[in-house]
């Protein structure tokens, strides 16, 4: 694997340590299979693994996960914290620069007061900031990605400069939607 453990001897059994090796393995054998490029680290605590496919497109995915807890051994799992994040990212002529987040209860107000913000035609938990959903990338993108949107793993969405990254908080690789979006044309 290209993807190393920087794990102690003592996590190897752990079922943590495992679950991270077995996803970091499936990512790697995606990118390898693409003739992509690969690296990162796991243990059973956390994992930061990035991969870079060229064709059709260069899409750069990175996956983080690392698990933050008070100190205390004492505490049940319940006290810690856990931050699962993948995030994909291409270089291409989409259209006009335009921003896909969450609402917040802020937005409640800005929305009345601001044109460039409108609600998700099938998602009232999201904004889009100056864009049209109509736009024929916006509305093939979403489309592919609406499963992302309706699960909330969709973060943020973000095209400016030529440059699109789309952010999720989950613990899913989701190659599936992955391939159908990395086919997408502006």
């Amino acid at each position: 694997m290209k993807i190393k453990s920087n794990s102690s001897k003592s996590e190897v059994d752990s079922p943590y340590f495992v679950r991270n090796k077995k996803f970091c393995k499936e990512f790697e054998s995606f990118i390898l299979e693409k003739n992509g490029n690969v690296k990162g680290n796991f243990n059973a605590w956390s994992f930061s693994i990035i991969g870079k496919i060229t064709k059709p497109n260069t899409w750069i995915l990175r996956y983080k996960k690392a698990t933050f807890t008070s100190g205390n051994l004492f505490l049940s799992s319940k006290y810690q914290n856990l931050l699962t994040m993948a995030e994909w990212k291409t270089t291409n002529r989409f259209g006009s620069n335009f921003k896909i987040r969450k609402k917040s209860f802020i937005d409640f107000f800005n929305l009345q007061l601001d044109e460039s913000l409108s609600i998700l035609d099938f998602s009232d938990k999201y904004l889009i900031i100056n864009g049209e959903q109509n736009n024929k990338f916006i509305k093939q993108m979403l489309k592919i990605l609406k499963p992302l949107f309706l699960s909330g793993e969709i973060y943020k969405i973000e095209n400016s400069n030529d440059n699109l990254k789309i952010e999720l908080r989950t613990e899913k690789l989701h190659f599936d939607i992955f391939e159908k979006l990395k086919e997408l044309k502006a």
